[in-house]
């Protein structure tokens, strides 16, 4: 199990941004700004399920994320 301190650490070692709004944590590619991130964004309560994603996400970016990832 993980606090968010090392699951945001955790992430952001892959360029991965988490933040948490009430029970709910958002996983996001972290140089992209909020809005153009939020197509690929990922959304979970469980803090494991968003370390585990997120890790995924930045091995296999979906096309618009990597398009705009590289254009920056």
């Amino acid at each position: 199990m993980f606090t968010i301190t090392e699951a945001r650490q955790r992430l952001a070692l892959s360029g991965m941004r988490l933040t948490r709004r009430d029970r709910e944590f958002r996983v996001a590619f972290a140089e992209l700004p909020y809005s153009k991130a939020e197509p690929s964004a990922y959304y979970t309560d469980d803090l494991e399920d968003a370390v585990l994603t997120g890790a995924r996400m930045r091995a296999t970016p979906p096309l618009d994320a990597a398009l705009q990832i590289r254009a920056r």
